[in-house]
This record gives structure tokens, C-alpha cells and sequence, in this order.
């Protein structure tokens, strides 16, 4: 059998900022050019050759500019080619009125604009504006060009060490539409955009999931182009609205259901729970099973201003171990080296808490009782334990549950407790007199004579 494939080629050159602005300032089509003209990557040349942050050099010029490529053995309209036919050199002083002595040609297709994402718009722009006459980015390759390049443009290649960056697929495709919203980056984009998902694709959680690339969505996100800082519900009526840019991050990292209500009406299964990643609730000091009594919170939800982004995005310096294994895009507020040492970073925490902090361990109580006080998570596992011996089967469990319909509400009241802590992820350290109180309550609940 013989199969004919047809490709089309559509070759273009580079139009600069002045033809997409024609239609994309809100006239004929959808206003990107305007929230991107507040972004960074609109000035990013304009600051830099005035003197200030953003280009240096012309070592820069590649990824901020449109089209620079000294390769081109044809006018393309790109940066390079025009710097060649006007005969314009980078400046030996940047300071302030270099930008306005750049000809009106170069400054056209300068700073970082629609095509260093879209391609050469000049087929696009001239032939009715059809997306099939220009590339339309759908996944993170198009940033990755130039934030993957350390020492210094590191997000991408940070964003690869995440979690975000290798997302299961089970939870996309057809008839999964309740999940993709968190699971997937189209899904999730739909999601914040208040539509009804329809998008049930794979792709993962990449910079254009939690990035609008044409400029931020509200004044809020403006300093990194956030897709939203919206306030955000949790499955318990709870709303956040002063999280900072870790708002974004709560839109997921919540639980799904309103514990209260869902340990009062469901039965024992392999799939009971709170589902994984209930930080937002457990920051808070929300959402978990309180047996009627006035569960206290620590103070992190109030006085870390960026809440989750402060604490796990948290800047490496290149010398640092940590440099491109935590913080940053990977979102990790630690990582173990080849020794197996576990590295951690504490410069958040010593904000508050002192420069005598060496460990997200430290010891503060006696929270379980023994007579020893050991560090603040070995406190919480030792609590988890004491749980778990109190559930069926009966044996220390340190890593899951084995949960299923012969277990009574009472077990399952305090396995969600359980679930709740471990799925957390953080020992205690988001919010530790909230883990300890809804522990100690659910070992009270099942002793209780």
C-alpha cells in the first residue's frame, strides 16, 4: 500500500510589532499587543541599551531581538539583516537616549515581540491573518529557546527538575474533563478562564499553563505575567485572597472535597480521601476532620506574603548546591545530592525564625508526649504513627493507607486526618499547630473511652 503525505512550507519574513499591532491592540482581533507592552519583554531591549536592566550586549541580541540570526543569507526583515543594511552597531556606553538614536526600522523589530514566539508574520499580516500562515506555540518549546540557557536564563531548565514538567498522563483524554483542569495545562488554562473545559488533551503543566505569554490577566500578576492572582474558594466555603503570587499555585494544590461533609456520607474504598495535595487547605488551617472543636493555626498564611511561591521558589546563587536542583521553577524547597545528603533551603525561614535554623527540623515541643523533643517533623511522623497503629490493620503505617468498606466512620474520620497530613507533604512545617491538632483529635477520637 502506498500513502501520499502532503506538507505545505510557507516562507515569510519578519513585519516587527508595528504590523501585529494593526489588528491585535483590540481593533480587529483579540488585544495582546497592549498588556504585552507592560510586560518585560517588551523593554527588555529599550532598558538595557539606556543604561538600565535587560540587554548588555550584543551577545543578547538573539533572544532580544526579532529574527537575529547572522546566518541569513537573505533580507528577512529580521534585526540582523536591517543592522547590516543600516550599517547600525551596538554602543560602547549604554545610557540613557541610545534608544531613541536606534533607526525606526531596528527599534520596530526590537525587545522580545510576537514573532521571536509566532515566526515571521509577513504571510500572516498581508493574506488575512490565517493561523496557518504563522506558528501558534503550544507547549513550552517556544520559551524554552532562550530560558534554557544557565547561568543566567535558568526557569526552563529548573522547570525541568519539577514535577510539573513530567505530569502523568492517566488523568487527560476523554471523559476526564473534572481532572485536566489541574492535570493538564490546557485544561487548567480553560479553568482559570471561567469556560466550561472542553480541552481534554495532554500537555503538561508548562510555562504557558501558569504564564499568559501576551501579559498578565490582572494588575496583580503584571511582574510575571501570572495567569491569575484571583482569589481562591477551597471545597470548604474557605476563601483566600491574600496569598500573594501563590494564589496560582492554590488553585490546585487544595483538596477536592469538603471534608465535613464527605467523611459524613462516604464509604471505604482504595480511592477515599482528600485527594493528593491539599496544601492550600492545610496552610489555611481548613478543611480537615476538627470533631467539632476550635482547631489552632500557625501563622504562615499571614505573614509570608507570596505564601507558597516564597518558600519554595526561593533564588540559588550558581555557587550554591542547590543551583538548578532546588528553588526556583523546580519548586522544591529541598533536594538529596549524590552523597544522599538532603539539602534544604532555609533563607525563608530564617527570615522569621533565625539564622540558628539549620533544618526544617528543628526541635520546638514535646508534641507526642514522650518525653523527647525531637525535631518538629520527626513529632509529626511520630503522631502519624501513633495513628496509624489505631487503624486497621493494625501495624505502623509510615507511607499509605489500606482503606476499604469494612472500615467504621469513626476509622475513617481519622484516616482522612491521616491522608490528609501525609498527602500534605510537609510534615507539619505549612502549618504545624494545625497538623498537631487535627492528629492529637483524631488519636482522642479513637481512645476516647
Amino acid at each position: 500500500t502506498t500513502t501520499n503525505i502532503a506538507q505545505t512550507y510557507i516562507a515569510a519574513k519578519f513585519v516587527g510589532i508595528a504590523a501585529c499591532t494593526t489588528c491585535h491592540s483590540g481593533g480587529l482581533a483579540t488585544p495582546m499587543t497592549k498588556p504585552w507592552s507592560q510586560t518585560a519583554h517588551a523593554q527588555i531591549f529599550t532598558a538595557g541599551i539606556n543604561g538600565g536592566s535587560g540587554t548588555t550586549g550584543a551577545n543578547c541580541l538573539p533572544c532580544h531581538t526579532v529574527g537575529y540570526d547572522v546566518n541569513a543569507t537573505v533580507a528577512n526583515g529580521g534585526f540582523s539583516s536591517l543592522m547590516k543594511q543600516l550599517s547600525w552597531t551596538w554602543p560602547t556606553k549604554l545610557q540613557a537616549g541610545n534608544w531613541d538614536a536606534v533607526p525606526s526600522a531596528l527599534q520596530n523589530v526590537a525587545n522580545i515581540q510576537c514573532e521571536n514566539c509566532h515566526g515571521p508574520g509577513s504571510e500572516h499580516a498581508n493574506f488575512g491573518g490565517s493561523t496557518l500562515a504563522i506558528s501558534v506555540p503550544n507547549n513550552s518549546g517556544a520559551c524554552n529557546r532562550c530560558h534554557n540557557a544557565p547561568t543566567h536564563h535558568i526557569k526552563s531548565t529548573e522547570w525541568y527538575a519539577s514535577r510539573h514538567a513530567v505530569t502523568t498522563r492517566d488523568p487527560s483524554g476523554a471523559g476526564r474533563e473534572s481532572c485536566v483542569g489541574c492535570h493538564t495545562g490546557p485544561g487548567f488554562i480553560q479553568r482559570t478562564q471561567g469556560a466550561k473545559i472542553t480541552d481534554t488533551t495532554y500537555r503538561s503543566i508548562d510555562c504557558g499553563t501558569c504564564h499568559e505569554p501576551h501579559g498578565a490577566t490582572s494588575p496583580d500578576g503584571a511582574a510575571h505575567i501570572v495567569r491569575t492572582l484571583n482569589k481562591v474558594t477551597l471545597a470548604d466555603g474557605t476563601v483566600v485572597k491574600n496569598g500573594g503570587t501563590g494564589l496560582i499555585c492554590m488553585n490546585c494544590h487544595q483538596a477536592r472535597q469538603n471534608a465535613a461533609t464527605y467523611t459524613a456520607n462516604t464509604a471505604g474504598s482504595s480511592r477515599y480521601g482528600a485527594h493528593h495535595g491539599p496544601q492550600a487547605d492545610m496552610l489555611q488551617g481548613a478543611n480537615a476532620v476538627n470533631y467539632g472543636k476550635k482547631i489552632p493555626s500557625s501563622a504562615h498564611a499571614y505573614v509570608v506574603d507570596d505564601t507558597c511561591v516564597t518558600c519554595h521558589m526561593q533564588a540559588t546563587a550558581t555557587t550554591d548546591a542547590a543551583f538548578l536542583n532546588a528553588g526556583g521553577h523546580t519548586f522544591k524547597p529541598s533536594f538529596t545530592d549524590a552523597k544522599g545528603n538532603k539539602v534544604e533551603l532555609l533563607k525563608a525561614c530564617q527570615g522569621c525564625h533565625g539564622e540558628e535554623i539549620t533544618t526544617f527540623n528543628f526541635p520546638l515541643f514535646d508534641y507526642n508526649n514522650d518525653g523527647t523533643t525531637d525535631g518538629v517533623q520527626t513529632e509529626v511522623q511520630k503522631l502519624m504513627d501513633q495513628l496509624s497503629t489505631l487503624l486497621p490493620p493494625n501495624n505502623n503505617v509510615k507511607t499509605a493507607l489500606t482503606i476499604d468498606s469494612t472500615w467504621t466512620n469513626q476509622q475513617l474520620k481519622a484516616a482522612y486526618n491521616w491522608q490528609f497530613v501525609h498527602d500534605d507533604g510537609s510534615l507539619g512545617v505549612h502549618n504545624m499547630a494545625y497538623t498537631i491538632g487535627i492528629l492529637k483529635a483524631s488519636i482522642a477520637d479513637l481512645t476516647k473511652k
